[in-house]
């Protein structure tokens, strides 16, 4: 599974086929809206770091470029200096592990597509 990529333009139309995948796919949705909304921007950052529109593609490995991009800059800069700076550290860390979720949900349903 580590293999596959979505661009982010995929990832934003899919839609499960059936129950199986709607059962597989049980996403949150205001994680795609949100994606959704910044790439009309044109300002979508995965993890806050790496910049991406509708054609790049993302996989399992990039989530992990994110994660070791986040321990160098904790290691650089410490701890959050205040409530609000720890507030938004902590909301985007848990975006962004719903995105990663989302996205290993998709390569589930794929895989599923493509051994049945």
């Amino acid at each position: 599974m580590s293999s596959y990529s979505v661009t982010l333009g995929q990832l934003l139309s899919f839609k499960p086929q059936n129950n199986r995948e709607k059962e597989i796919y049980n996403i949150n949705q205001s994680v795609i809206d949100d994606i959704n909304i910044h790439l009309q921007k044109d300002m979508y950052y995965l993890g806050g770091h790496i910049k991406m529109n509708c054609n790049d593609e993302i996989n399992l490995e990039l989530f992990d470029k994110v994660r070791e991009i986040n321990r160098q800059r904790m290691s650089e800069y410490g701890e959050p200096c205040n409530s609000f700076e720890a507030f938004s550290i902590i909301r985007h860390n848990t975006i962004f592990e719903e995105t990663n979720n989302i996205v290993k949900k998709y390569f589930e349903v794929i895989n599923l597509r493509e051994n049945s």
